[in-house]
């Protein structure tokens, strides 16, 4: 379960070995920044891609990087993390374990699909490693942590962390071991789906019901789903309707034969129900 915490660049969630991983796709002058802003020699990092089917996207790709001290190199990864999607921090145990963590994470990379038998995953995403946590069993939640004794990532919700359920067994799971079934695909969706109307019921709140806001939002996320919305913008875009015009708007003549028109994208049926 992921709770709040103001920052693992303020606060410490663990007392073990602060690891970063983030993505040169973020910024092209990422691994420039590695050597230029450390005072502390040379730094222990590793490109994720390296070794990998991916090692052609190797200058794009993530890097596990030791990121312990409060020299300009956390600085400008703190930066980086506040600003774009570009990984998460993870918590490493043991320091001698660094091989095998840079195993594990690679392990993660590839998944298997019902569609495709291996799969690149950015397991790293900042804004679906909680749907992804929350969809996981017992088993595959302590196999994802791994080495690392916690997570933390930085959502719409602010910054968040998980720890790892029990204790590591020391053992490094197969590249592409993860199974995204179908089931955990739609308990992910499921999950974002809440996050993203608790983040709308705070930035909406002073329009509101004041009693069990995020579920009336939740609610009508879900009624969008139905008919079809996914983006987010889209979903904030239904919920000012539904404020404005109240939430059974979708039921009325007008709109509803709005909704059902085939030779509309979702957008442009959006854009009709805004101008009626």
């Amino acid at each position: 379960m992921a709770t709040n915490i103001t920052s693992p660049f303020i606060e410490r969630p663990s007392p073990h070995l602060r690891c970063l991983v983030l993505e040169a796709a973020a910024d092209s002058d990422l691994h420039n920044h590695l050597y230029q802003l450390s005072n502390q020699g040379l730094p222990q990092w590793e490109p994720l891609f390296q070794g990998t089917p991916y090692e052609a996207l190797l200058g794009v790709g993530p890097a596990l990087i030791q990121s312990d001290g409060t020299d300009g190199w956390t600085t400008y990864a703190a930066n980086l993390l506040e600003q774009s999607n570009a990984g998460c921090v993870l918590y490493l145990e043991r320091p001698l374990d660094w091989d095998k963590a840079v195993e594990h994470c690679k392990s993660l990379l590839t998944v298997h699909t019902s569609d495709q038998q291996g799969q690149l995953m950015r397991f790293f995403e900042p804004r679906w490693l909680e749907p992804l946590l929350d969809s996981l069993s017992a088993t595959e939640l302590q196999q994802f942590f791994g080495p690392f004794s916690g997570l933390a990532w930085r959502n719409e919700l602010g910054w968040r962390y998980s720890k790892r359920p029990s204790p590591w067994n020391g053992k490094v799971q197969k590249a592409g071991w993860l199974d995204l079934s179908p089931q955990h695909q739609r308990d992910m969706e499921a999950s974002r789906l809440r996050i993203l109307a608790e983040e709308m019921a705070q930035d909406y709140q002073a329009a509101l019901p004041a009693h069990a806001p995020a579920e009336y939002v939740h609610e009508q996320l879900l009624i969008a789903t139905d008919w079809g919305v996914q983006q987010k913008a889209h979903y904030e875009r239904w919920l000012r309707l539904a404020i404005t015009h109240g939430e059974g708007f979708w039921q009325q003549d007008e709109p509803h034969a709005v909704l059902i028109r085939s030779d509309l994208a979702t957008g442009e049926k959006l854009d009709e129900l805004e101008s009626l």
